[in-house]
């Protein structure tokens, strides 16, 4: 597991699809979004990404309140759940997770004690960015790579 890291971060166009029930089907979602934009010739300019809207410290993984979303340069009209929407700027504690998908609560925890350690509060909803396309992932891979942010301030 690496260090958290404070970064200040651009706002970023989204395509997303908010989501609730098991956070195992963020990737189906993904990829079900991906197929969204491609019948709609709209490019996809960054790494798909989960927004998690529940109070970290009570997440039930089988009743997450989520979205999905990637980033797109383009416009589409909004049908079928799928929304267009811009990303907020500012400071994020960062922390990347590599290894089990089973042990990302274990990095949540790190965080979320850093995150109160170093005098900041969580101002948004926590962010997971997903360098590779999830959907295509079959079973649990031995070493997942999944940035964790959560926006912040003092």
């Amino acid at each position: 597991m690496s260090e958290v890291s404070i970064k200040f971060l651009m706002g970023i166009k989204v395509a997303s699809i908010e989501k609730e029930g098991p956070v195992g089907e963020v990737g189906k979602a993904i990829e079900r979004l991906y197929q969204f934009l491609k019948g709609k010739n709209v490019k996809v300019t960054g790494a798909a990404m989960g927004l998690f809207h529940d109070d970290p410290k009570s997440f039930n993984p089988q009743k997450a309140k989520y979205e999905v979303c990637l980033p797109i340069s383009g416009k589409f009209k909004e049908e079928g759940g799928v929304k267009s929407k811009e990303l907020g700027k500012g400071a994020f504690a960062c922390i990347t997770h590599t290894g089990p998908i089973g042990k990302l609560a274990d990095t949540y925890n790190t965080i979320l004690k850093w995150i109160e350690d170093n005098g900041y509060r969580i101002a948004g909803s926590a962010r997971e960015i997903y360098p590779e396309r999830i959907g295509e992932v079959e079973g649990n891979l031995p070493e997942f790579l999944i940035e964790v942010q959560f926006p912040v301030r003092k």
